[in-house]
């Protein structure tokens, strides 16, 4: 693994932060109607996997493997969370945002 960029680096650290961080206010709760909350899913964790593939030199799968593993954290982060419910198709709709866009970086690279 080898660094292509600090600032993409630090953008992915910030971004999964925060929907952590942020996740765990009481303003998140329903911030995003369904069926929107799907389109949110999938637009945060394709940005994520987006960021995360520019800043580090890893195989494709790889990278996609790590949003998606932040994307199940912060679902099972959820059942502790005061009106949060974790989903699988929360889940699932992030897993397609990655998947759209790792499809895109294959014929685009940083």
């Amino acid at each position: 693994m080898r660094l292509r960029s600090g600032r993409w680096l630090a953008l992915f650290v910030l971004g999964a932060a925060s929907l952590f961080v942020l996740g765990a206010q009481p303003f998140a709760v329903g911030l995003v109607a369904p069926p929107f909350d799907k389109l949110a899913h999938a637009l945060a964790y394709g940005a994520l996997f987006l960021a995360l593939d520019c800043a580090l030199v890893l195989p494709l799968w790889l990278a996609m493997l790590l949003a998606l593993f932040v994307s199940a954290a912060d679902e099972l982060h959820q059942l502790w969370l005061p009106g949060r419910v974790p989903g699988v198709t929360d889940w699932l709709a992030g897993a397609l945002g990655v998947v759209l866009v790792a499809a895109w970086r294959l014929v685009r690279r940083c």
